[in-house]
């Protein structure tokens, strides 16, 4: 067995450690174990809060945010089903709390490109979204929290899945409880926005 081969098991026997380790976080918490429950808040509560801040654009509301996404997973553990993957849950949960929150903002705050339908997502959209991906991703913070604030709410959250967290658009729809072409629609629109926006940070533009 050549080195690249053995540490190849030993990553996938250490992520197995994990998993069931947080296999047993979450069953203890469904019992109402508050130890395993935060046990769960320390793995997860960077990726949450990184969720929330790009979602809402502001760190103190991101703070908050967090806090309340961690006390509804808490008081909806007992819901999660064994079968299903916690990520995922608990994404929804993080997603749809920032939406909440997002939409109870006073109207005119985020900008609504028109025709958000299947029929204007373009033949190289799996080329565009690729490329959008690495390039949110070999941004600086401030620049990319500040291109997505120009998003509307539904829009942030499809981006927000799709490129930082890279759930399948399948894994969206269950998350959003939105259908494929749904999903398309605002992602393509996003990308749309993104492209501007980081295109005049830039002082060019982006091609995707």
């Amino acid at each position: 067995m050549n080195e690249y081969a053995a540490t190849m098991i030993g990553l996938s026997k250490s992520a197995e450690v994990v998993s069931s380790q947080e296999s047993v976080w979450i069953a203890s918490a469904r019992n109402g174990e508050v130890h395993a429950f935060n046990s769960l808040v320390l793995k997860w509560e960077k990726r949450v809060y990184n969720i929330a801040l790009r979602m809402l654009g502001n760190r103190e509301e991101a703070e908050d945010a967090t806090q309340e996404i961690f006390l509804l997973a808490w008081r909806n553990i007992r819901r999660f089903r064994k079968d299903a993957k916690f990520s995922t849950w608990l994404y929804r949960i993080a997603v749809n709390h920032c939406l909440t929150r997002l939409r109870q903002r006073p109207a005119g705050l985020y900008q609504t490109l028109p025709g958000e339908n299947e029929a204007n997502c373009p033949s190289g959209f799996q080329i565009a979204e690729t490329q959008t991906a690495s390039l949110l991703r070999g941004e600086r913070q401030q620049l990319v929290l500040e291109a997505m604030a120009r998003l509307t709410p539904d829009q942030r959250a499809v981006v927000e899945l799709k490129f930082f967290q890279e759930m399948t658009f399948e894994e969206i729809g269950a998350a959003l409880d939105i259908p494929l072409s749904t999903i398309k629609s605002r992602l393509y629109s996003g990308l749309a926005e993104l492209r501007v926006k980081l295109g005049n940070f830039a002082g060019g533009s982006y091609e995707f």
